[in-house]
């Protein structure tokens, strides 16, 4: 199997009906596939992040000390943000969304991500942010990238532990926790962005902050993770919808990417069959 159809496995595996999936999981691989014949896909630049995140390790729990092990699904979102390019050479997808229900491993992935976006991504001077509502839930996903460049670096050689931020001086890059209350300014210069519990933000303010200060980056990212939530009129819900549209081919937007990981209307939250529609780390899969 060649690193292309790895990659797609997973997407092929959930449209053969091989893995049981929502609706929205089923667009969202259709759409990835049709980017094979419009955009070039570049399988070594996946495998780059694949190798560099299976390095880093787990620090909690039955798992401490392993390596990064990436789901399938895992593999699939890693393939669908970093692997197609534009004709003028800029990479397609700036924008991912992942809606997962809790414990299965978004925060970690998208903690490794960040290590990834930081470090190995090909950009000078890289700034990585965790934003959230408050500092408090954007230093849980801070903390687990700092565990995770500790495994692999434990002695401070290469990355520059502090309390809120990690530097990498190699190439003048930094990790760092940014909070609602923290950004009352214009001075961030963001290559990626990882927005924790999206579903609690009252407004999409410092959604917009992240955004518009990527202007200068060439291949910028935008991460947002999240339960479903509550605020049914809030900032996260009128996104998902959104996303939810780019899905059904409603509206166009191949710079982004969204993978909505949720029960159809007519599931029955009882039947453990369809669990895995909201748990993809489940692995229910159909002989």
């Amino acid at each position: 199997m060649t690193p292309t159809e790895r990659h797609q496995q997973y997407a092929r595996d959930v449209l053969s009906g091989k893995i049981v999936a929502s609706k929205y999981i089923k667009q969202a691989c259709e759409r990835y596939l049709s980017f094979f014949d419009k955009y070039e896909y570049r399988a070594d630049c996946v495998e780059r992040a694949l190798n560099f995140m299976q390095k880093l390790r787990h620090s909690t729990g039955k798992w401490a000390g392993t390596n990064f092990v990436l789901s399938p699904w895992q593999v699939w979102v890693t393939s669908a943000i970093l692997g197609f390019y534009k004709e003028d050479g800029t990479r397609l997808v700036n924008l991912c969304l992942i809606e997962v229900s809790r414990k299965n491993g978004k925060s970690f992935f998208a903690s490794a991500l960040a290590c990834y976006f930081m470090t190995a991504d090909g950009e000078m001077g890289a700034e990585v942010d965790f934003i959230a509502n408050s500092a408090k839930q954007a230093g849980i996903a801070f903390t687990m990238a700092k565990n995770q460049l500790e495994s692999v670096d434990p002695k401070c050689r290469h990355f520059k532990r502090y309390r809120s931020d990690i530097k990498f001086p190699k190439t003048k890059s930094v990790i760092q926790v940014l909070s609602s209350d923290a950004m009352n300014n214009d001075g961030w210069n963001a290559h990626c962005f990882i927005a924790d519990e999206c579903h609690a933000y009252p407004s999409s303010a410092i959604y917009d902050v992240m955004v518009s200060s990527q202007g200068s980056r060439q291949n910028p990212m935008g991460v947002l993770i999240s339960t479903a939530g509550f605020l049914i009129h809030g900032f996260f819900a009128h996104f998902v919808q959104t996303c939810k549209e780019i899905l059904s081919g409603t509206k166009e937007d191949d710079s982004t990417f969204a993978a909505i990981y949720e029960l159809d209307p007519d599931d029955d939250w009882k039947d453990e069959s369809v669990w895995i529609k909201s748990n993809p780390n489940l692995n229910v899969t159909v002989s």
